[in-house]
């Protein structure tokens, strides 16, 4: 619950204050020698705070440490107090699966009422991200039976409210393509991997799962080659002149999008003048996503297999207008099923880097950028990384050094695992992998859910900061309070 709709920085002081003053120490103290998972978090924190000694922009690694301080407290707190049993802990996870749905509930009505919501706005108070995030981890606590009790003489008192589960399973699987979060449904089908080989008749799940995986996969590659299936317009000679003798721009280039060549077919003068007569608003302002209006113009007109002309632009209908004027650049966005949308943004931004290199504002590709980046900086400091307060510095002479269309963006890794590398040094990253390796064997004793919520963090982590903000350390620290003895 607190982490869907995102804690303030005031509430975790709180509740360290509670935890003080609850007392019995000699317990808690006990309770904390024993747990291998809070030594590996304290050695997190505590790597960072060493880091501070050869940082240049200590104020930048102080703030760091800041904005770490619940990754410390948390689980001190949670993992030194007795886990919730029985009914306290039923109406906690109970109220967190209900707070989960009503902030979607809230998303979809933002997402039908506000025009032109940004996908990243459609969810309040949260990262759409991270708010996915827990959608997974609320889907797995109710497609588990168990998933509340974790005994299996209880589950059948969930048996009445199984309907009830599954649509919400339902919903959420939803609302998942509205928030456009791929990490999410890489997230669902790892953890559902690795809670598969746990289950009773494992090798029917694993079946059921490689036939999903595959079933996703031909619907990928379906799609994908319906994308860039050349149109008569791509294929027939190019014409030098429009039908009114205008000269077309032909780049050549080779960018496909709904299987036309963005690049071909343009004639900037019959456009403008075209436009002119079908709408108010100028070709040089800007989409309500900030996008270029004209640029929009074209690739509507490309999906469409229009040429980049009067004709083209004579051809929309009045409904087709309003959807260029609101910032809808392929009618697939506007009309298609929302798997598909998803891939055609992803087959449009590999389209650019494989033409242009380009990854700015496409959020998928520039993670290799930042990645590519990452890698050089550790390349040069494999053993102590630049320290804790100086990597958004260090990637930024990286881009510089590399052309890098990212410069001046202030981009961090998008990767945990490079963003330890790069700021402490492989041996920090090593001793923290084997530490927490060390607590991996307690999850064998935990809910199913649990274990997918631990699939959640490492996947997450391999294309997100996770900890970067106080939703995503909360995420990766409220759930031990749940853990099994």
């Amino acid at each position: 619950m607190v982490t869907s709709v995102g804690m303030s920085n005031v509430v975790w002081p709180l509740l360290l204050a509670n935890w003080v003053f609850e007392g019995r120490w000699r317990e808690k103290w006990q309770m904390a020698r024993e747990s291998r998972l809070l030594l590996a978090v304290v050695a997190f924190f505590l790597l960072h705070a060493v880091g501070l000694l050869w940082t240049e922009d200590m104020a930048a690694g102080l703030h760091v440490m800041e904005r770490l301080l619940p990754w410390l407290v948390v689980p001190l707190v949670v993992l030194t107090t007795r886990p919730p049993e029985g009914r306290a802990r039923t109406t906690i996870l109970s109220l967190y699966i209900g707070t989960v749905f009503v902030v979607s509930v809230i998303g979809l009505v933002r997402w039908l009422t506000i025009p032109d919501l940004p996908y990243r706005d459609i969810v309040p108070f949260i990262s759409h991200i991270r708010f996915a995030l827990n959608i997974c981890v609320v889907i797995f606590l109710l497609a588990l039976p168990c998933a509340f009790y974790g005994a299996e003489g209880k589950c059948g008192r969930l048996h009445l409210y199984g309907v009830m589960r599954w649509v919400l399973v339902v919903w959420f699987f939803f609302f998942l393509f509205l928030l456009r979060s791929y990490t999410a449904f890489a997230v669902l089908l790892t953890a559902s991997l690795v809670v598969a080989l746990q289950l009773r008749r494992r090798w029917l799940w694993l079946a059921v799962w490689v036939a999903v995986v595959g079933g996703i996969a031909s619907y990928v590659i379906v799609e994908y080659r319906a994308y860039h299936r050349l149109s008569p317009l791509a294929t027939e000679p190019l014409k030098p002149f429009t039908a009114n003798g205008h000269p077309y721009l032909h780049l050549q280039d080779g960018l496909v999008e709904n299987g036309n060549y963005l690049h071909n077919y343009l004639c900037y003068d019959e456009l403008r003048t075209a436009w002119l007569q079908r709408s108010q608003v100028p070709l040089t302002d800007l989409t309500a996503s900030g996008y270029d209006l004209e640029a929009t113009l074209i690739r509507y007109l490309n999906a469409l297999s229009l040429p980049k002309d009067s004709l083209g632009v004579m051809a929309l209908t009045d409904e087709q207008v309003l959807e260029v004027e609101n910032g809808v650049a392929n009618p697939v966005y506007a009309h298609g099923s929302l798997p598909r949308k998803m891939l055609y943004v992803i087959f449009f931004e590999y389209e650019n880097y494989r033409c242009y290199r380009a990854v700015e504002g496409f959020s998928m590709l520039q993670r290799f950028e930042l990645w590519t980046s990452a890698t050089h900086i550790i390349g040069r400091h494999p053993w102590a990384g630049v320290g804790t307060g100086d990597l958004e510095a260090a990637m930024e002479e990286d881009f510089c050094a590399t052309q890098s269309p990212l410069q001046g963006s202030r981009l961090m890794p998008h990767n945990e695992y490079l963003n330890l590398m790069a700021m402490l040094g492989i041996p920090a990253f090593v001793l923290l992998a084997v530490l927490f390796l060390c607590a991996l064997p307690a999850l064998r004793r935990q809910p199913l859910w649990m274990v997918a919520w631990a699939v959640a963090i490492l996947v997450s982590c391999l294309t997100e900061n996770t900890l970067d903000s106080l939703a995503g350390i909360l995420f990766s620290t409220w759930f031990m309070a749940f853990r099994r003895s």
